[in-house]
Order: C-alpha cells, then sequence, then structure tokens
C-alpha cells in the first residue's frame, strides 16, 4: 500500500482508515465490526508486524541467553 499523502497526515479520519487498510480492513469491515473490535485487530497487527520484525534479533537473543546459562 501506498504512503499516506503528506496533506492528509493530520486528518485524524483518514489516518483511521489508511491505519485500517494497512492491517487488512476495509470499509465494509468498519461498517460492521465496533470501535472497540476494530482497535482491538489494530493491536493484533501492531503484535503481529513487530513480532515479525523484529524475528531474527529475538532468536539471537534466545540463543544467547541460552549459551549464557548453559
Amino acid at each position: 500500500m501506498p504512503p499516506l499523502p503528506t496533506e492528509l497526515q493530520s486528518s485524524c479520519d483518514a489516518l483511521y482508515i489508511y491505519e485500517c487498510q494497512q492491517a487488512g480492513l476495509s470499509i465494509g469491515d468498519l461498517e460492521k465490526l465496533s470501535y472497540r473490535q476494530v482497535q482491538t485487530l489494530l493491536d493484533i497487527y501492531s503484535f503481529v508486524h513487530d513480532a515479525i520484525a523484529y524475528a531474527e534479533d529475538d532468536e539471537e537473543a534466545r540463543k544467547g541467553e541460552q549459551e549464557f546459562w548453559s
């Protein structure tokens, strides 16, 4: 997905919809889900995205810790 245009970055509603679309939610999904459900899905997306981004670092840290305690 392309980056959000600069002129829309200060628009809360556009930013919210953009974040939802980044997480794979469509406008139709937003119509059907409650705000709390959408926030939960955004939190899950953020958690998984971070886990994937830092998976290699986390694995190296686990190996280092295991070697330290061995």
